[in-house]
């Protein structure tokens, strides 16, 4: 790493954050092996697979505007403290719970709960990203460092985690190894609230002194729609936030069974896509505290355009050593988008509204993303029954490719 991001350690405010954030992503990894090792013991069906995925996205629509009003109203440094210390709670419980009950409803119940205080936490942070940035122009470097050491911490929480749950490893202990995963993920849990503790806390983005908002789902769905349309670039990036989310479906849904396709194989090639994708999400990162200050909402528009045209890519070839630098470009582009417009909102959001508009944000990629998945999927089946199944694929991601390009043309036509 160089010497410049070294130095931004050096200030207890950023390293707090920085390490409280990759030491909790290290445990959200852990914790996503465990689960799946629970699940691979005492799930009845792959339908239970379904469920878990469905529980961690349902908490963004149903509980993110209430946390982005909630965070808009107290102390944000506590409120990320208090999330952290519920989440180390509810893993640590799990074992016991699941154990006396046997229904994997409990899980399901658990997972919900980590993921609406992840959202609570999610949304406190940004304040607090803003207060540890000092500057306004500081804003993209940090995000980019938390970025930075969030993939390390990622990588080795895929690693780790999966060592540690390992069924195999504990047999004959009186325990199995998912149990042992979300230990040490409450672990990390509550070692990242300690961290937490060092950041100063002082300044309004870190104590709101914002009684009028609302502790309402609609009410602060209103009012940050309201503040984002007082600002254009907030509401230029909030529809740059939906394409990168309509991309990113499509990519999902039809890129992962175009790679399939490629390799014919269901996880041999995929894995080696996934890594050297995740390897251009970590070079992205690097990246992205360099370029980005000063620069974000350019490179955000830049970023969807690569997006777009990557899309053409994985329609166009038809090996799978053409697709890997494609994954790649693809990483560097996603995790400068992401980055980007983070910063966009967090820089222009006031101390009062940052919570609701952020969450705002969140909401839309979340929805844009399912609804881009839920029905792009249903419309590949459709025109595979017609066409056949690999041309429904090429000819849909030529197709979302298209209509994002189209987009952004008509954009800058309007805008001059």
């Amino acid at each position: 790493m160089p010497i410049r991001e070294i130095n931004l350690l050096r200030d207890r405010n950023v390293a707090a954050l920085t390490f409280s954030q990759a030491i909790s992503q290290l445990g959200d990894r852990i914790n996503n092996m465990a689960i799946l090792g629970l699940l691979g013991i005492h799930a009845a069906g792959s339908s239970e697979y379904g469920f878990l995925a469905f529980w961690t996205v349902i908490p963004v629509a149903i509980f993110g505007p209430i946390a982005g009003a909630i965070a808009d109203r107290f102390n944000r440094k506590h409120l990320m403290i208090l999330a952290d210390v519920m989440r180390g709670l509810i893993v640590l419980s799990l074992p016991f719970l699941f154990k006396m009950s046997k229904e994997m409803l409990v899980v399901y119940a658990s997972v919900f709960a980590v993921f609406t205080f992840t959202v609570l936490f999610n949304s406190a942070k940004n304040g607090v990203v803003v207060h540890v940035a000092g500057s306004r122009d500081r804003i993209a470097v940090i995000n980019g460092l938390m970025s930075f050491w969030g993939r390390i911490a990622t990588g080795l929480g895929i690693l780790f985690g999966g060592i540690i749950s390992d069924q195999n490893l504990w047999r004959g202990r009186g325990f199995e190894g998912w149990e042992v995963g979300l230990v040490v993920d409450a672990v990390t849990f509550f070692a990242s609230a300690f961290l937490i503790l060092f950041i100063a806390a002082s300044g309004e983005y870190i104590k709101p002194d914002n009684r009028d908002a609302k502790i309402d789902y609609w009410s602060a769905l209103k009012s940050a729609a309201a503040f984002i349309k007082r600002r254009k670039i907030l509401l230029h990036s909030l529809t740059a936030a939906a394409l990168i989310s309509l991309v990113g479906g499509a990519t999902y849904i039809l890129g992962i069974v175009k790679l399939q396709k490629i390799g014919q194989t269901t996880t041999g090639q995929l894995g080696v896509a996934g890594g050297i994708y995740g390897l251009g999400l970590f070079i992205g990162s690097y990246l992205a505290g360099r370029i980005l200050p000063g620069r974000e909402y350019k490179f955000l528009w830049r970023s969807i355009i690569v997006l777009a045209l990557s899309l053409f890519g994985m329609a166009l070839t038809v090996n799978l050593w053409l697709l890997l630098p494609i994954a790649a470009v693809g990483g560097v582009a996603t995790s400068i988008g992401f980055i980007a417009l983070d910063s966009i909102f967090q820089k222009y959001s006031s101390a009062e509204y940052i919570g609701r508009v952020v969450i705002l944000k969140d909401v839309v990629n979340a929805l844009t993303f399912t609804s881009t998945v839920l029905v792009l999927g249903k419309w590949n089946d459709i025109l595979a029954s017609r066409i056949g199944f690999e041309s429904a694929l090429n000819y849909n991601l030529i197709g979302v490719g298209l209509l994002v390009l189209l987009f952004l043309l008509v954009r800058r036509f309007v805008n001059g």
